[in-house]
């Protein structure tokens, strides 16, 4: 079972340090699981996986930037 798990980041500090390389911002992570992102709650702490959000944080710069270039 616990390689199933391998990879998941559980907390809002560490889940903030992964996405935006800075803790301070682990407020936004509520948010960010409020507007979609594969951020789920265990155990009354939000945890992703690290892949997924990487995945997640990708696309979302692809999508700004191709937005930015219409404008």
């Amino acid at each position: 079972m616990a390689s199933n798990l391998k990879g998941m980041i559980r907390g809002a500090v560490p889940l903030a340090r992964h996405i935006f390389g800075d803790e301070s911002k682990r407020k936004l992570i509520p948010e960010l699981q409020k507007a979609g992102w594969p951020i789920i709650t265990v155990a009354g702490k939000p945890a992703g996986f690290g892949q997924d959000l990487d995945a997640k944080a990708a696309a979302v710069r692809k999508s700004a930037r191709s937005a930015q270039k219409r404008a």
